[in-house]
């Protein structure tokens, strides 16, 4: 099962919805999804260990994704941690860093590596090109696929040797009693959950290309129907749903959603006439999904 935490759901300037930062969650792993200012304060006070999150990953370097992480990572450092800490985004991110840290008289007790692509033996998490007016880059989360044994088909073929099930699960052909057993004919492959995360973007092929299949994407929504958000970098609700659709994803969160709309009811049924499975989350809710 993986968890995403909706912890700040707005975008450009604080309203009633936070900054942008999305927490995802598995068995212990964790990966923060852009980290607009006040992410670390929302973390705390609604125990989200921010101790625990082991990947972080930036869509560009407007003030409202990217300020935040100066200041997580130094309370990170004031906690005492050791763990390292892997970080993705664009060029420039490691520059900000450096220098915020330079000029605010810290240095971090923990090592802090920055990557294209994390990959842990359970999930991996990599980049794909997006279009807003700055460069920018969204994000893939995925959980590997794994594979069971049918063991019970095996014993039903007399097949009770435990060497012959190993090799089988470790994907090797077998001999046995004048046949070969082949891996793919006693293997169960279990898909891995897939989420997509856009951050800024207008809709673009890009991102089509790169999401399709997701079980979640969450896209882009700045804006309702009419507004001419292409110019901004940014997506409205119609055009998210369409991205959606056309990607054939499973489920469309709109996010980054402008301060001008304290009231989403409209915003909402202008994508669900286009995409059913399109839902507007709110600030710390949050939503399993399981393969």
């Amino acid at each position: 099962m993986m968890r995403v935490y909706f912890i700040g759901t707005g975008g450009g300037a604080p309203s009633k919805r936070g900054l942008p930062a999305y927490l995802v969650r598995r068995d212990g792993f964790s990966v923060l999804m852009d980290c607009g200012e006040g992410t670390q304060i929302t973390m705390i006070r609604n125990s989200l260990n921010i101790m625990n999150v082991n990947v972080i990953a930036i869509t560009h370097l407007h003030a409202d994704h990217v300020l935040g992480l100066p200041s997580l990572i130094q309370t990170m450092g004031m906690y005492d941690r050791r763990e390292k800490l892997y970080i993705l985004g664009p060029e420039g991110l490691r520059d900000l860093l450096n220098e915020t840290f330079e000029r605010t008289y810290f240095a971090p007790s923990f090592p802090i590596e920055f990557v294209s692509s994390y990959e842990s033996p359970s999930i991996t998490v990599r980049p794909f090109k997006t279009c807003h007016v700055v460069p920018s880059q969204g994000y893939l989360v995925e959980e590997k696929d794994t594979a069971n044994l049918d063991a019970e088909r095996l014993r039903r073929e007399g097949v009770n040797d435990w060497r012959v099930m190993r090799a089988l699960k470790e994907g090797k052909e077998v001999a046995w009693e004048g046949r070969v057993l082949k891996p793919e004919d006693y293997l169960v492959v279990k898909r891995g959950i897939r989420i997509g995360y856009t951050g800024d973007t207008r809709p673009c092929e890009s991102v089509i290309n790169s999401v399709k299949g997701v079980d979640l994407l969450l896209h882009d929504s700045t804006f309702e129907h009419g507004v001419d958000a292409s110019e901004y970098g940014h997506s409205t609700s119609t055009q998210a749903a369409t991205v959606a659709r056309e990607a054939g994803v499973k489920r469309l969160g709109l996010i980054h959603i402008s301060s001008r709309y304290r009231d989403t009811s409209e915003m909402l049924k202008q994508a669900r006439r286009i995409f059913p499975m399109s839902f507007i989350p709110d600030d710390l809710s949050f939503l399993s999904l399981r393969a």
